[in-house]
């Protein structure tokens, strides 16, 4: 189970990184929005990735982190979906789920 969250940590770190990198001037010219969707499959990569540790919480933050991005770019049936996921994860877990909507 260490090892799942250990590929889950560093794919958070992954999608951190790649939309640092599609904010400046040059990334949001050339395929900022594609590495926003990059970000967001890492997030649901990691998400799962947590959820096989049994780590519901941190699986819960993936994905309203995912779900997040999906509601600013206008995907409203993918960001549902992550919020339901990220419920599901909560529920599942002792303490209160940080999710924020925005």
């Amino acid at each position: 189970m260490a090892d799942n969250e250990q590929k889950a940590i560093q794919l958070m770190a992954e999608a951190e990184k790649k939309l640092h990198s599609s904010k400046g001037f040059f990334g949001s010219l050339f395929g900022g929005s594609s590495k926003v969707e990059e970000a967001v499959e890492c997030y649901q990569r990691a998400a799962n990735m947590f959820k096989m540790a049994k780590k519901w919480g941190a699986a819960g933050n993936a994905f309203c982190e995912a779900a997040m991005f999906h509601a600013k770019a206008g995907s409203k049936h993918d960001a549902a979906t992550n919020y339901v996921d990220a419920a599901n994860c909560y529920k599942k877990s002792d303490s209160n789920g940080k999710c924020f909507f925005m």
